[in-house]
């Protein structure tokens, strides 16, 4: 039986030692669960997003040629309501598409404000003509495309009216008296003789953080801590029981020095 006394303590703290075990093991594994829920969070890539009003994503008359386009309205779909400018009517030679080297038609949409829309009409084989600009109102749905730099143009040579190396608002405002937005639009369904041009840039998805879900991430690893506090309190109550249960030197629990009427008799012969 003393046996028995003397190993219920130790016992006790391997239950409690494998049971706050894995009760930190869980509170941890839920931690890092909705940290990574809340971490990223990912929503869908602008392509796949409604179609909105080019004006929402596209202002070109109140920024111009001089706005940038954000990580998020890149590759945006839109719709460009208006009149395409008869007197920009531009192929864009150098232009690949399924290994041939063809050119792009470029046009410009000028909406109900006054601003410009840059729109890739589509895409022409070589040693054929773009189909006339289309007279009236137009109703287009396309992808948001940020504007090209010169350092892709494939040559310097200047080229003949008609052509442009590249598509971009600051080489387009030289063309017309009012505000360009500082991107164009891929035509995702040109007219016949001509090929849609798939968007180089179809944007990314974007990632933010879920202040919910991180807070729910502390929570738990509060919970692990305490679990910790809490198994080494009762591992420490579990000892300094032990240590008062542990048989004296007489064989009985506590015993010491045995007293005759008051006197010490721990040093009698």
């Amino acid at each position: 039986m003393e046996e028995d006394r003397r190993s219920a303590p130790g016992g006790r703290v391997v239950v409690l030692t494998v049971v706050a075990l894995l009760v930190v093991a869980v509170c941890c594994g839920l931690g890092v669960w909705q940290w990574q829920r809340g971490n990223v969070v990912i929503s869908e890539p602008p392509a796949r997003q409604p179609v909105v009003p080019v004006g929402q994503v596209v202002d070109a008359g109140a920024t111009g040629a001089d706005r940038v386009l954000s990580s998020d309205e890149v590759g945006h779909r839109v719709e460009v309501a208006g009149t395409f400018d008869p007197a920009v009517d531009l192929l864009v030679p150098g232009r690949a598409l399924d290994g041939v080297v063809g050119s792009w038609a470029l046009g410009v949409v000028v909406l109900a404000d006054g601003s410009g829309v840059p729109v890739v009409r589509g895409w022409v084989p070589p040693g054929q003509s773009a189909p006339a600009l289309p007279a009236g109102p137009v109703d287009l749905t396309g992808v948001v495309q940020p504007p090209e730099s010169s350092d892709i143009a494939p040559s310097t040579d200047a080229l003949p009216p008609g052509r442009t190396w590249i598509v971009s608002a600051a080489d387009l405002v030289n063309r017309v008296d009012y505000p360009v937005a500082n991107a164009y639009v891929t035509d995702a369904a040109p007219p016949a003789g001509l090929r849609a041009v798939p968007p180089a840039d179809p944007g990314q998805a974007t990632r933010r953080l879920d202040l919910r879900n991180l807070a729910y991430a502390a929570q738990w690893w509060v919970f692990a801590l305490f679990a910790v506090v809490v198994w080494f309190r009762a591992v420490r109550d579990e000892r300094r029981e032990a240590g008062q249960d542990d048989p004296g030197p007489q064989g009985e629990p506590g015993a010491g020095p045995v007293s005759d009427g008051g006197r010490d008799m721990s040093g009698a012969r």
